[in-house]
């Protein structure tokens, strides 16, 4: 009976020792993220990067609890590209926006946002990923917007300082869920800085739509330096589809 008491607290012991030794010692895992541009050609679709049509690359990590955000511009060496260091155990969802803004967008309950609600040349991609399977994530990053382009074959008069456009029905918000976001009449006014030789110009808008095509109203009007208003023209039925430009060209300021 002595030496059965004796044995038991050591065999105990023993066992609490041994388990340690089955605990992970390496979670993480490092994640290469890679973001293209999707590029349509004439003749031929493919991918170039990102830093060809955007200046910012904002990305935001999401394991379900904790949102971590990563910040890119142009000018910082590897932009487009991503090296993280995650857990093995949680699986990511990961969403990124590429754009032409001053500063940085931001996502809160959801929803990306942009500086001054200026919408630009935007591209978007998201995926879902665990760092225990995936080491290397290649994204190819969509247009969410269309682009509006006025061309005018009439010189700008020299007294015309900006031309302002107003899109009715388009949106200025990205919900990561369920696509485009905050629809209203979007303004956007354009400061004419330069034009062609023979005097035409030139102007460019982006606006947030869906992939479909919609069709929308569109005011244009040229201002001069007191915001007076020297021409306007008002356009029915434009179409206006992500990933497509439009373009209206012709005489604008003369009639």
């Amino acid at each position: 009976m002595k030496k059965t008491l004796l044995l038991l607290p050591l065999l105990a012991l023993f066992c609490a020792c041994s388990s340690s030794v089955d605990e992970p010692t390496n979670r993480t895992e490092t994640v290469h993220l890679h973001f293209y541009a999707y590029e349509m050609e004439p003749l031929t679709k493919g991918t170039a990067a990102v830093s060809d049509y955007c200046t910012r690359l904002d990305i935001w990590l999401s394991d379900g609890t904790t949102t971590t955000a990563y910040s890119q511009v142009n000018e910082d060496a590897g932009f487009g590209s991503l090296n993280v260091e995650l857990d093995k155990t949680k699986t990511y969802t990961l969403y990124a926006v590429a754009h032409k803004c001053t500063s940085s967008a931001t996502l809160a309950d959801g929803v990306i946002s942009f500086p001054d609600d200026k919408v630009t040349h935007t591209m978007y991609a998201t995926a879902t990923f665990s760092p225990s399977t995936t080491t290397a994530v290649d994204l190819t990053m969509q247009r969410i917007v269309a682009q509006l382009r006025l061309e005018t074959t009439d010189a700008v008069p020299t007294e015309a300082k900006k031309i302002r456009f107003t899109v009715s029905g388009v949106y200025n918000k990205w919900n990561v869920t369920s696509g485009p976001y905050n629809q209203l009449d979007r303004t956007s006014v354009v400061n004419i800085t330069s034009t062609n030789n023979d005097g035409t110009a030139t102007f460019v808008v982006y606006a947030i739509v869906t992939n479909s095509q919609t069709l929308h109203n569109v005011t244009i009007e040229a201002l001069d330096a007191n915001d007076a208003v020297l021409q306007s023209r008002t356009f029915t039925d434009v179409p206006l589809r992500a990933g497509y430009k439009t373009t209206y060209r012709g005489t604008f300021f003369i009639d």
